[in-house]
């Protein structure tokens, strides 16, 4: 993969995906003794699910289909019966 290639969309969720990682190993760093593997894991759900939800609302937004039907990034409200 040539990373001077990447679209600023595909730099934005790369870069965020290097921070995610750096938190998550900085965490099993700092995590006392015995809590290394639990801080970790909350370190990933916390920063990598942002980044996996980045990504999806980018991809979707971008999709031709997804743009007639409104921005993914837009709440919907629920129809009334």
């Amino acid at each position: 993969m040539d990373l001077s290639n990447l679209t600023g969309d595909e730099r934005l969720i790369a870069e965020q995906a290097v921070l995610a990682y750096q938190a998550a190993r900085q965490a099993g760093k700092d995590a006392p003794h015995g809590q290394g593997m639990e801080l970790v894991e909350q370190t990933v759900r916390q920063r990598g699910f942002e980044v996996l939800r980045r990504m999806v609302e980018l991809s979707v937004s971008e999709h031709a289909e997804a743009q007639k039907k409104g921005s993914a990034a837009k709440s919907v409200r629920a129809g009334t019966r």
